[in-house]
Parts: structure tokens; sequence; C-alpha cells
């Protein structure tokens, strides 16, 4: 089967028309998430509504940001490993529907060893790259501001120039590795770097299937965002309610913005859900095409 960027960039599209029961299971799995978050930090979320809201119109303050983001990076800590395991379980149900269509028991959905593997796969990735990256930062404004100590002009021109190269680099390395899940799912194996030799000779192909995605994944929100905008409106308003309800307990806080928080919840989680199969399917259709694996 002869891989096309166009045709693999609509995958998410079929998978809704082909089983639209998935993307139920998947808003439930969002759902579920939430409310597991929800119970772990949701004493918390008042406190970083209202210092968000302080920091709007005013003069900036290195304190009150430092404070914002200490509080957030609590609740990320926390919030973390549940948005890990759920990321793992939900891209492993994509690449499932798209190399296993028939085997759409629970929207896809398992938790099972391809799920770990997974899971330990985008572990690796992310610390892989995230190191990198940061090296590859450092490197650049290294080279920048010891060529501006000569010539001012000159580092900042360097500086753009090899910032520009860096991003380049950080985008052909992401693509080359973008078929990571979906091998890892085919193979059953932890191979997170045996993408490099699957997407060889097919980087901008692969590049140009992602930007087409990532436009209709666009599309998606927008659309999403207007068709909740009323719904959310009606039932009180999304978190920004909780800016209010600083310093109570958590059952407090439900028994308050309980109906908004809901409305919020259902609304993200079905268009997260759509989201999620228009950004994942690609990959794992194009893993498919250029592996040419039949569609049982």
């Amino acid at each position: 089967m002869r891989f096309s960027a166009t045709d693999a960039a609509f995958e998410g599209f079929r998978i809704v028309r082909r089983h639209p029961l998935a993307i139920v299971f998947w808003g439930l799995a969002y759902v579920l998430f939430f409310v597991a978050f929800f119970a772990l930090v949701g004493g918390q979320l008042p406190g970083i509504m209202a210092q968000a809201e302080a920091l709007q119109g005013g003069e900036p303050d290195l304190a009150a940001f430092q404070a914002l983001g200490q509080s957030y990076m609590a609740v990320l800590g926390l919030g973390a490993p549940l948005g890990l395991l759920l990321s793992a379980v939900l891209s492993t149900g994509v690449a499932r529907a798209v190399l296993s269509p028939s085997d759409k028991a629970f929207g896809y959905l398992r938790l099972g060893s391809d799920e770990l593997r997974v899971l330990a796969v985008n572990v690796i990735l992310a610390l892989v790259m995230g190191l990198g990256f940061f090296v590859l930062a450092m490197v650049v404004g290294l080279v920048a501001t010891l060529v501006g100590q000569s010539n001012q002009g000159a580092g900042v021109l360097v500086g753009v120039l090899a910032g520009l190269a860096a991003v380049v680099l950080a985008v052909w390395v992401s693509i080359r590795l973008s078929l990571a899940v979906p091998l890892t799912v085919a193979q059953k194996r932890i191979a997170p770097f045996a993408s490099f030799q699957v997407t060889k000779g097919k980087t901008l192909p692969i590049l140009g299937m992602a930007v087409i995605a990532f436009i209709m994944s666009l599309l998606v929100s927008l659309l999403g965002s207007v068709v909740a905008l009323p719904i959310i409106m009606v039932t009180g308003g999304g978190l920004e309610q909780l800016a209010a309800l600083e310093g109570q307990s958590t059952a407090a806080i439900l028994q308050t913005a309980a109906p908004g928080l809901l409305a919020w919840g259902v609304v993200n989680a079905v268009v997260s859900a759509l989201q999620l199969a228009v950004l994942y399917a690609p990959f794992a259709a194009a893993y498919r095409d250029i592996m040419d694996l039949p569609q049982d």
C-alpha cells in the first residue's frame, strides 16, 4: 500500500465514521481523568484561578508570577502520572483503531501490555528529547553569547540563525520519531528509536500530513468552542468560576460549582476525543501504509 500524506491526514475522520462509539469511550476516558484529577487537586484549583485572575490587567509582579508557577507545578506534579497513563491508553487505542479496526470492543481501549509498552516509550522519548532540546538551546545561547562579545550585531544574527537551525532540527527529529507509538503497538516491543528507520525518506510527506492534521484539529477545537460556549454559560461557567471559591473544601466546591464543572468536563471530553482521533490517527495510518500492513 502506497503512503499518501493527504490520505493519511484524514484517517481520524474515518475512525469517527467507521466506529463513532469509539469517540464516546474516549470521551468517557477523559471524563474519568477529569474526575480523578479533581479529586486529587480540586481544592487547589480555586487558588490557582484566583492567582491567575489577579495577574490580569495589573502591573507585572515577579513574586506573583513565581507563586503562580509554584502552585501550577505542584498541581502538575500530582496530575502528571495520571496524564501519562491516560495518554498511553488513548494513543494505544487510536493506533489499535487504525491497525486492528475489527478489534473495537470498548472503543479500542484496554489497560494491558500494549499500553505499558507505549507508556515506557512515551516516557523514554520525553526524557531524551527534553534533555536533547535543552542541551541544544544551551549550545545556541552559548554560541550567540561568545560571538556577541566581540560584535553585538553579529551575535544577534548568529543567535537568530542558530535558533532557526535548532527549530528545524527539533522538527526533523520529532518527525523521525513520530511513528514510535504505532510501531510499538504493531510490533509489541519497546523500540522508541526504531521509528527512524521507518520514516527514512518520508520526512517531508509526514510533516505535510502533520500540518494538515493540526489544521483539522484547530477547526475541530473552534467548532467545539462555538458549541460549548452557550452550554457553559447556561450552567454557570467553566473553571473561571472557581476563583471565587478559594479556600473552600473540595466537597464545598463541588456543591457550588458542580453543574458548570460537569458541563465543562463533558464538552471538553468530547472535543478532546475528536481532536485525539484527528491528531493521532494519521501517524498510525502512515505507519500502516509505509509498512504495507493489511487493513483487517
